[in-house]
Parts: C-alpha cells; structure tokens; sequence
C-alpha cells in the first residue's frame, strides 16, 4: 500500500518541526548550563582576595589580612551570611560595591560587615576546612585557646568584643582603624 504524496508531505512536515522543536530546547538548555556556569565561575573568581583588593579602598585590609592568622580563610567565610544562600545574598551585595566603585560614589566610610556565627561554626569544629583552628569548645590540647570561652559561648557574646581586628591585624594599630 503506497503513501500518498501529499500524506508523505505532511509526514515530513510535522517530522521536521517537531526537530525544531527539540532543537530549540536543546540549545535553551545548552545556554542555560553554560550562563549557570559562567556564573559559577565568575562568583568564585570575584570572591579571592586578590580581587577585592583591586579597590584601592580594600588594598590595606587585603594586606593586612595576607599577614595575619586568618590568611588562609577567604573573604567571604567572615564577610557573608553561613551557607550558600548568604554566599549568593554577599555576591548580589558585593554588584552593588562594584557599581560604586565604577561610578565613583564610594562611601567616606566604608563598613565591614562580619557574622560572628562564621567565627563559631570555624572555631568549634563545625566546619572542616580549617583543621588547625583552634577550637574554642576546648579547656585543653594543642586546638584549645588560651583563654577559656565556655562563658563568652554562653552569654553569646559577640566575638568582635575581644578580636575585633583577628583577620586584618595591622589595622589595630592604625590611626586611621575603622571603630
């Protein structure tokens, strides 16, 4: 039994949109995989120290931190929000910095904004990627500080009280330190 030709036609037709159709999300998706990712990286690029120190504003602070005890932790480990929605919140933030930073309408003072909760899930051993930091849980051992801070953990004092400039050191003997 043949096929019409103008059966066979319509065959064909449909055949050759429904490819479309299938070529077009394809490369929706595939657009979409590469922006998430370019996003990705460009998060991860814009979050190193190197970057933020392109301010000239940030230069001292990134200096000073490369020299104190912190220098293996990154920005935004004490200047986000913990966990991957307060990364992504201090990125949307930090487009803000750049737009003044471009159009030239940096404040007189600048505000660093620091989550204590990123102090404590580091030093209580929450978090493994800085082994060596000392943990604040403990009395004694080569990982307990030297003062005890079961107190300071119970009245949830703010860790800033009493290591205000930890991350950036030289600050604390600047004339110009930041209050």
């Amino acid at each position: 039994m043949a096929v019409a030709p103008k059966e066979r036609e319509d065959q064909d037709s449909k055949h050759r949109r429904k490819k479309r159709k299938y070529s077009g999300v394809a490369w929706i998706l595939a657009t979409g995989i590469v922006l998430i990712g370019l996003a990705i990286w460009g998060m991860h690029v814009t979050s190193q120290p190197n970057f933020c120190g392109n301010c000239h504003q940030i230069k001292p602070l990134v200096t000073s931190w490369a020299s104190g005890p912190h220098q293996r932790v990154g920005c935004l480990d004490c200047h986000a929000n913990p966990g991957n929605v307060g990364y992504v919140i201090r990125k949307v933030q930090g487009l803000g910095e750049v737009y003044h930073q471009v159009t030239n309408q940096i404040p007189a003072v600048l505000v660093a904004k620091v989550n204590t909760q990123n102090c404590i899930i580091c030093h209580t051993g929450a978090r493994n990627d800085y082994p060596n930091a000392k943990n604040i849980k403990l009395d004694t051992g080569p990982q307990a500080p030297k003062v005890s801070h079961k107190e300071t953990l119970n009245q949830n004092l703010s860790c800033l009280t009493c290591h205000k400039y930890t991350g950036h050191p030289s600050l604390a003997s600047s004339p110009t330190s930041p209050d």
